[in-house]
C-alpha cells in the first residue's frame, strides 16, 4: 500500500521548487511501487489523481499523461513536450474536497 500523503507532500515539494512536471511524474511512478510498463500495467489513472490533488492542472492537460513516453508504453510525448503541455507546477493551497 502507498502513502498518499507522503507522495502529495513530494509533489509539493517539486513544485515549491520549480522543477518540471516530467521529474515529478518519474518520481511519483517510483513512489507508487510499480514499474511503468505494460506487463505491470501501471495505471496511468493514479498519477493522474495525484498530480490533479496537488497542483493546479486542467484535467485535459493531465490527459495527456496517456501519451507520455515516460510510462514506457510507446507513448510519443516527450519529457519536454509533457513539460510544455502541463506548464508551471503551481501547487494547490488547499487540499480538494
Amino acid at each position: 500500500m502507498t502513502d498518499n500523503a507522503a507522495i502529495d507532500a513530494g509533489l509539493r515539494r517539486f513544485g515549491v521548487e520549480g522543477r518540471s512536471a516530467s521529474e515529478a511524474a518519474r518520481w511519483a511512478i517510483g513512489e507508487l511501487g510499480r514499474t511503468a510498463d505494460t506487463e505491470s500495467g501501471f495505471p496511468v489513472f493514479q498519477l493522474m489523481f495525484r498530480f490533479f490533488s496537488v497542483f493546479h492542472v486542467s484535467v485535459q492537460a493531465l490527459r495527456e499523461l496517456e501519451c507520455w513516453e515516460g510510462l514506457g508504453i510507446g507513448g510519443p510525448l516527450t519529457d519536454a513536450e509533457l513539460d510544455a503541455v502541463i506548464g508551471p507546477l503551481r501547487v494547490r493551497e488547499t487540499p480538494l474536497s
